[in-house]
């Protein structure tokens, strides 16, 4: 009997065929329904990270002739592309076992979404529930305490009216309360916590619980706590589909947009540190990259679709 093909294999074949150029409308149609399954999204999305890897040296190259073909609508591309990651099929399984990655952080969460995938949930108290693109929750509700485990992304909860107290917690720390509506994201090693509505408790670990007013958001990480600044408020823009940035550095702007685009999105560490204020669509990732790159002295160039380079215009 005929092995059927491995969600990889799967993967390696829709790669070549969508980052060739000649994409037929039936393709497209096909291909739509098949990334529509999270475990093809998830082996999507780890091809798309191997290849932009295997070709970064290349493509930085100006004088590459692989530079060019991969630039260029060309029918040689869909060729190229097949046969550079069959013959690096081994390295793409080795290389995901054997590495942490925010892609498995979902697998067997409660509730989770995929890239560019906001979602909303109702909670089994009448909570409820948005997670950002590539978030994932646990959810525990006993007899004496509701509580959420964010275990990557961002989230907006809304807690419904119980005598228990509903709890997020995050590898930081904790948010706590029992109606407020709040944000907690996870960020750079850290826990960001905004108070949306009414005030609540947030608190380390094991440390007591400290008053984070109305408004106000405040910063978790193993140590301490401490208060976000007012220009960060716009960290809870995600929920309608926007970033509103006040004097933000770039390299924050393009973290926030990773998980709304499938593949590789890259910024020399210069590019990162320009300051930037405005209101950019997460929908259309690559018109707030437009939008990028009319603002600010960067040149943004893309390879096969999948693969994005933000640096300072030389």
């Amino acid at each position: 009997m005929k092995r059927a093909p491995s969600a990889i294999e799967e993967a390696i074949e829709w790669t070549a065929c969508m980052r060739s150029g000649e994409v037929l409308d039936d393709e497209q149609k096909a291909f739509e329904a098949w990334i529509s399954n999270a475990a093809n999204a998830q082996a999507w999305e780890r091809v798309q990270t191997h290849l932009g890897t295997t070709f970064l040296p290349l493509a930085r190259n100006s004088d590459s002739k692989v530079r060019r073909v991969l630039q260029s609508p060309d029918p040689q591309r869909r060729r190229l592309l097949r046969g550079a990651l069959v013959l690096g099929g081994v390295g793409v399984g080795a290389a995901l076992i054997g590495r942490q990655s925010t892609l498995f952080t979902s697998m067997g969460a409660d509730l989770s979404t995929t890239t560019a995938q906001r979602r909303d949930f109702k909670l089994p108290d009448g909570s409820t529930l948005v997670l950002d693109a590539r978030s994932a929750v646990d959810i525990d509700f006993t007899a004496s305490q509701r509580n959420v485990m964010l275990r990557k992304g961002k989230l907006v909860i809304e807690a419904s009216d119980d005598p228990r107290p509903l709890v997020v917690r995050t590898s930081h720390g904790f948010a706590r309360s029992s109606d407020a509506r709040f944000m907690v994201s996870l960020q750079d090693g850290t826990t960001h916590v905004w108070a949306m509505t009414s005030s609540l408790c947030v608190g380390l670990l094991e440390g007591q619980c400290s008053l984070l007013k109305s408004g106000a958001g405040a910063r978790l990480n193993s140590r301490a706590i401490q208060p976000l600044a007012a220009n960060r408020k716009g960290e809870t823009s995600w929920e309608s589909g926007r970033l509103s940035v006040d004097d933000w550095a770039l390299g924050e702007v393009i973290q926030a947009l990773q998980p709304y685009r499938r593949g590789v999105l890259r910024i020399d560490p210069a590019a990162a540190q320009l300051r930037v204020s405005g209101l950019f669509s997460l929908d259309n990732s690559e018109r707030a990259l437009a939008s990028l790159e009319q603002i600010l002295p960067v040149r943004i160039e893309q390879y096969l679709g999948f693969w994005t380079r933000i640096e300072l215009r030389g």
